[in-house]
């Protein structure tokens, strides 16, 4: 009995001692959170920041590219022009005569009647204008140009001339336009000389569009030529 008392008292000790130690004891904290897996969201890789390269490139302009410069015309006096044209119509006027004496296509020598009549009225018009006419570099370089070309067309014959003579007819009219368009029109100061090259230069695109048709009917001839077989025997 006593022994069994005894060890209800140790029993109870053990019991309260193991209350007291429980008591304290701090509770166990809450486990820490674990770092996600996930990456932090992040913008999105197209869209580049405020600072950012896109941001900076978006502040610099691109500078205007610089305007090209306008041609440069050679200076050319009212009277310089006037040997330019007159130079013009008389080459005109002797290859066409050149070509009705020795042509014997009835559309190229109707061109060249057209030649002389046209160019004929220019050196008339001009002549009462009273310039006195002044060479220049532009005129003489035309004028040689034309005596080259007039003694070409004396060593042509037959269809080998009208070719010649009408090809000759399409430069010579596009180098006289485009000198009316970029060094004539550009220079002139005297109005009625001014009203004068206004008024030939529709005739010299005139002019130029029938030559041209010329060309392209010679050459379709000589295309159609070269293509017809020929049968031996």
């Amino acid at each position: 009995m006593i022994r069994l008392l005894r060890t209800s008292a140790l029993v109870a000790l053990s019991a309260l001692a193991l209350v007291h130690c429980g008591g304290d004891q701090k509770p166990a904290s809450a486990p820490e959170m674990m770092p996600s897996a996930e990456p932090p969201d992040q913008p999105d890789a197209g869209v580049e920041s405020a600072t950012g390269p896109a941001a900076t490139e978006a502040k610099v302009e691109t500078p205007a590219p610089a305007p090209a410069p306008e041609p440069k015309v050679d200076p050319l006096t009212d009277e310089q022009i006037a040997a330019i044209t007159d130079a013009a119509n008389t080459a005109e006027i002797e290859q066409a005569k050149l070509a009705q004496s020795k042509s014997k296509d009835p559309a190229v020598k109707r061109f060249a009647a057209l030649m002389i009549s046209h160019h004929g009225e220019a050196k008339q018009k001009q002549a009462k204008l009273k310039l006195k006419p002044a060479e220049s570099g532009v005129s003489t370089t035309l004028q040689t140009d034309a005596a080259s070309t007039l003694d070409m067309l004396k060593t042509d014959k037959g269809k080998d001339f009208d070719k010649a003579y009408i090809t000759a007819q399409v430069e010579e009219h596009q180098k006289v336009l485009d000198t009316i368009n970029q060094k004539l029109l550009p220079n002139v100061k005297n109005a009625e000389l001014k009203a004068y090259l206004d008024e030939i230069k529709p005739r010299v695109e005139e002019h130029l569009k029938q030559a041209k048709q010329l060309r392209e009917s010679f050459d379709s001839k000589s295309s159609v030529k070269d293509s017809t077989p020929t049968h031996a025997g």
